[in-house]
C-alpha cells in the first residue's frame, strides 16, 4: 500500500509507495507549491471537475487525508457533495488529523 501526493492548485494526483530509504518530495513539479499526502484511498477526480476537487480541498484543509473514519465499529464512507461534506466534518471531527505546515 502506498499514499498519493496532490496538488490542490493544479489538480493534480501522484501515487507514492513506501520507501523508507527515500525522502518524499513535496513540491509540485509544475507550479512548485506544497503538495499534500493522503491515503492511497483517495480517487483523484479528472482535472476538471472543479467541485469535487473543491470537495477535496474542504475535506483536507480540515483534517480529512481520505484516512479511514469510524461510526459504530464500522467504516464510513467519505462525502460526495459539498452540503455532506460540512456534516461530515462536523460529526467527525474527533478523528480528523492536525495537518502540520
Amino acid at each position: 500500500m502506498g499514499h498519493k501526493k496532490i496538488c490542490l492548485n493544479c489538480k493534480k494526483a501522484f501515487s507514492i509507495y513506501n520507501n523508507e530509504s527515500k525522502e518524499i518530495n513535496l513540491t509540485c513539479p509544475e507550479c512548485k507549491s506544497k503538495m499534500v499526502l493522503v491515503s492511497h484511498r483517495f480517487r483523484p477526480p479528472k482535472q476538471t471537475d472543479t467541485k469535487q476537487w473543491d470537495l477535496a480541498k474542504y475535506l483536507i484543509t480540515n483534517g480529512f487525508a481520505y484516512q479511514h473514519i469510524h461510526e459504530d465499529y464500522k467504516y464510513v464512507q467519505y462525502p460526495k457533495t459539498m452540503e455532506e461534506a460540512v456534516e461530515f466534518v462536523l460529526k467527525f471531527k474527533s478523528q480528523a488529523y492536525i495537518i502540520k505546515e
